[in-house]
């Protein structure tokens, strides 16, 4: 199994996102490691408002897989594409469980309403 630890989060007053406090590790499909570290910053699965209704934010097999999307788009938008990284999130996801067609939908919504940090600099 490619996520090689479990996801510990602690839910900061007054925000919408949670903090790593245990290092999350996972290996992705071709080999690359991606280390959540303690102190990062996860909304767990968030969506565009129009399918939002749809899915379940709170989906226990999409909150691993969200943590490490969200630290992709965040901080290693130097070594993952936002391709590579959407492409992550949906193989994760399968492997943690989630149904097949609500992986693909969960895809599809971070493809095209996804954003992250690439650029910015």
């Amino acid at each position: 199994m490619p996520f090689e630890s479990h996801l510990e989060l602690r839910h900061r007053p007054g925000h919408r996102r949670w903090e790593v406090i245990l290092p999350l590790a996972y290996t992705a499909r071709d080999g690359r490691q991606i280390i959540v570290p303690i102190g990062a910053l996860s909304d767990l699965a968030s969506f565009p408002p129009v399918v939002r209704g749809l899915l379940d934010a709170q989906c226990p097999t999409a909150r691993r897989p969200a943590a490490i999307h969200d630290y992709l788009y965040t901080h290693l938008t130097h070594r993952f594409t936002k391709q590579e990284a959407d492409q992550i999130f949906y193989e994760a996801l399968l492997e943690e469980g989630t149904r097949p067609s609500l992986a693909w939908v969960m895809w599809q919504a971070v493809r095209f309403g996804g954003r992250g940090a690439w650029g910015l600099s």
